[in-house]
């Protein structure tokens, strides 16, 4: 027996398969990639703020509002005088609740066609309050200092309203307690949908605050430049969403 006679016949060659295309995005998936990064953005700029504000402000929130509420309680539990608590840690909170109602409230009442016109409310109370922070030398007084709590938390209030509106799985870019806690129900329920987004936004305001105490302590000035800059960079994100 020959070896041409043990060879299996062979066939005709199998054809390649139809090659894979990598399709590009769909309009709506990269309308929504870019407004996952915008409020990343924006929840960066609100961790940023609030650090500047505790840690520059005097002690006082102007991104979380029920931060403001223990630290008067703290305040009173110290033993302080009521003068140095009303002119102090209440006078601070009262500016912050202020601003950031009145903030909210503005950014609600634009009507919804209006589209961006809450972030640039924001940026521009975000650059009045750089021009404030550097004309005190980054050490306002009493006064002043109240009155840069007053527009930075009305600058977080337009902003939280901005956010909603951009309505991406209910998260807000100023308290993300409850993006915490959609994040674990849906982990413990089996679920994973916008379980990334929701991490990415606890990591992001980590992130914020971060940057915001290390700026304080090595180029205080610089520390106010960044929520304009990531608000003006959210804009040019929602502008092409």
């Amino acid at each position: 027996m020959t070896a041409a006679s043990t060879t299996a016949p062979t066939g005709p060659p199998a054809r390649p398969g139809p090659r894979r295309r990598d399709h590009p995005p769909s309009p709506a998936r990269a309308a929504h990639r870019r407004t996952d990064l915008a409020i990343l953005l924006l929840i960066l700029a609100a961790g940023v703020t609030d650090a500047v504000s505790f840690l520059g402000l005097g002690s006082v929130f102007t991104a979380n509002m029920t931060g403001n509420l223990v630290m008067v309680g703290m305040a009173a539990g110290r033993g302080e005088s009521w003068t140095e608590i009303l002119h102090g840690d209440v006078l601070r909170c009262t500016a912050s609740f202020a601003g950031f109602t009145a903030g909210m409230l503005a950014g609600f009442r634009l009507p919804a066609r209006t589209g961006s016109a809450a972030l640039y409310g924001t940026l521009v109370l975000h650059l009045l309050f750089l021009t404030g922070w550097a004309a005190t030398g980054t050490d306002p007084g009493t006064a002043v200092g109240a009155g840069l709590i007053l527009v930075s938390a009305a600058a977080m209030g337009l902003q939280t309203a901005a956010a909603r509106r951009m309505d991406r799985a209910g998260i807000t870019t100023t308290f993300v307690t409850g993006t915490l806690t959609s994040l674990v129900s849906g982990l413990a329920g089996g679920g994973r949908t916008h379980a990334g987004l929701r991490t990415a936004v606890l990591a992001a305001l980590l992130a914020g605050g971060v940057a915001g105490g290390l700026l304080l302590v090595w180029a205080p000035p610089v520390a106010a430049m960044v929520a304009p800059a990531a608000t003006a960079a959210a804009l040019l994100l929602r502008g092409r969403a």
